[in-house]
C-alpha cells in the first residue's frame, strides 16, 4: 500500500494555500453549486446508472439521484443533509419543509468507504436520493445542502430538478442566428410550448422558460413572456432575445491513468506532495478555424485505468494548466469552466497571469478521469463567463441545450417545473 504523503493538517493547508484567500471565508448558505470547505472534493450529482445524465429526474416513478463527493480528511464524519426547494431564479421558495418533502427533513449520509492504495487519503460518500427516509411531494429547483452540524453553514451545495411532464416543447429549431450582426459568432434557440389539456391561465405572467447551455450555471437564458400566444402553442421565436454566444469545442484531457501520457499530457511526474500532471500549453483558438472533435459538452468522467474501483482507487493528482498569452487581461480575470469548477465561475479556478512566462496558469487538484474545461474571461465583479477572449465564438460548435419550463399557478408562491427537452448530443455520449 502507497504510503500517505501528507499529514491530513499539512494537506489542508496546501489546499487552503493554493485557493482564493476569500472563496473558503464564505460559510452562509448559497443557492449554488458551492464547496464550503476545502478538504471536500470532487462531488458529483446524476441519475443513477447515468454519470454523464444531468442532475435532473421525474418527480413521479422511481428513477434516483445519487451524490458522491470525497473528504481529504481520510477519516469518518457523520455528515447530515437536506433540501431547500427554490422558485425558477434559485432563490428560495417560502413553503415549509413538510410542504415539498415526505417523511424525514433531514437523515445522515451512511454510505461511505475508505481510499484504498492511493497517495492521498480519503473518504468516499454517496447518497441516492429520494430514499426511504426523505421523498419529494412537489417538482422545481431544489438545493441539496449536506453539512456537519447545522445547515446554515454547509461544507456543500448542489443543484438539481424534479420534473412533471405537462407541456410539450416543440418546433425546435436551433442554429446559426439568423441576424447579420450575430451570424458568425452566436446560436439562436427557438421553440413552441404546447399546453395540451394543461391549464395556464395567464402564460405572459405565469411561465417561465430557462435555457441552459452545456449544463453552465453562469449564462442561463430566462425567457419571461412568449412572442406569440396562439389556440395551441405558446412561440418563442425571437431574433435577439434567445441567442447564445457559441463558443468553441470544448478542450479536454484524459488522467484516467498516472502511468503514461495520454495526448494532451506533457508529463507527470511523482513528487513530494503526490502526483503532477503538466498539460500541453492551451493556445488561443480566436483566429483559428473551427475544428470539429468529440467531447462531453464540459462533462467530467471520475475512472481509474490503474485500479479497480474509481470511487475509492482513483488518485488525486495536481492538474498544471497553462495559456500562452503576452500581457495580462485587464479588468477582469481568466477561469477554467467545466464539471470540473461546477460549472460556474469557480474562483478556486481563476488563473494567475505569470509575467516572466507571459502566461496565464493554475493548478487545480483533481481526481483521476476524463475532463472537459473551456477559458472563459468575466471583467471585474461579473458572474457571466466569456470564451471570446480566448476560445472565440464558432457558430458551428455543437452545444448542447436545456429547456426548462416553470409556471406558478395563480395564489401559488412557487415555481413548478411542467416540462422540458434536451437538445444536442448527450443522447450519444458514451463513456470516454
Amino acid at each position: 500500500m502507497k504510503k500517505l504523503l501528507l499529514p491530513v493538517l499539512l494537506l489542508i493547508s496546501v489546499l487552503l494555500k493554493a485557493q482564493p484567500d476569500d472563496y473558503y471565508s464564505v460559510t452562509s448558505l448559497r443557492t449554488e453549486n458551492r464547496i464550503y470547505i476545502p478538504n471536500l472534493k470532487t462531488p458529483l450529482l446524476y441519475p443513477v446508472d447515468d454519470p454523464l445524465g444531468l442532475p435532473m429526474i421525474p418527480l413521479a416513478g422511481d428513477k434516483q439521484l445519487l451524490l458522491q463527493f470525497d473528504d481529504l480528511d481520510g477519516t469518518y464524519k457523520p455528515w447530515q443533509y437536506t433540501f431547500i426547494h427554490c422558485d425558477a431564479l434559485w432563490n428560495p421558495s417560502p413553503l415549509r419543509p413538510n410542504e415539498y418533502l415526505e417523511g424525514f427533513t433531514t437523515d445522515e449520509i451512511r454510505d461511505y468507504a475508505f481510499s484504498f492504495n492511493t497517495t492521498l487519503s480519503y473518504t468516499h460518500y454517496s447518497l441516492i436520493i429520494p430514499n426511504d427516509y426523505i421523498r419529494f411531494t412537489r417538482s422545481g429547483n431544489y438545493l441539496l445542502v449536506v453539512y456537519e452540524e447545522t445547515p446554515e453553514k454547509p461544507a456543500l451545495t448542489l443543484r438539481f430538478m424534479l420534473y412533471e411532464e405537462r407541456v410539450k416543447i416543440g418546433d425546435l429549431r436551433i442554429g446559426r442566428a439568423t441576424m447579420p450582426a450575430y451570424m458568425n459568432n452566436f446560436q439562436e434557440v427557438d421553440f413552441s410550448v404546447y399546453p395540451g389539456n394543461y391549464r395556464i391561465v395567464a402564460p405572459e405572467r405565469d411561465l417561465k422558460v430557462v435555457i441552459m447551455q452545456n449544463g453552465r450555471w453562469d449564462n442561463p437564458l430566462l425567457l419571461r413572456k412568449p412572442r406569440n400566444i396562439g389556440a395551441d402553442a405558446l412561440s418563442y421565436d425571437f431574433e435577439e432575445e434567445n441567442l447564445f454566444p457559441a463558443g468553441n469545442q470544448n478542450r479536454q484531457f484524459d488522467i484516467k491513468s498516472l502511468r503514461y501520457r495520454t495526448e494532451r499530457v506533457a508529463d507527470i511526474r511523482y513528487l513530494s506532495d503526490g502526483y503532477h500532471v503538466y498539460l500541453q500549453p492551451d493556445l488561443p483558438r480566436v483566429f483559428r478555424p473551427f475544428v470539429s472533435e468529440p467531447d462531453i459538452n464540459g462533462r467530467m468522467y471520475i475512472h481509474t485505468e490503474d485500479m479497480t474501483k474509481g470511487e475509492t482507487e482513483a488518485d488525486y493528482a495536481w492538474v498544471h494548466f497553462r495559456v500562452p498569452f503576452d500581457y495580462p487581461l485587464a479588468s477582469g480575470s481568466l477561469f477554467i469552466l467545466g464539471a470540473l469548477s461546477g460549472n460556474t465561475l469557480n474562483p478556486t479556478t481563476r488563473m494567475a497571469y505569470n509575467y516572466e512566462e507571459k502566461c496565464y496558469e493554475a493548478t487545480l487538484l483533481l481526481k483521476q478521469g476524463f475532463y472537459n474545461y473551456l477559458y472563459v474571461f468575466a471583467g471585474s465583479g461579473g458572474d457571466k463567463g466569456d470564451p471570446s477572449v480566448i476560445e472565440g465564438n464558432k457558430w458551428e460548435t455543437p452545444n448542447e441545450y436545456l429547456l426548462l419550463v416553470y409556471h406558478r399557478e395563480p395564489g401559488d408562491i412557487t415555481d413548478k417545473l411542467i416540462g422540458w427537452t434536451l437538445w444536442g448530443r448527450e443522447a450519444s455520449l458514451r463513456k470516454p
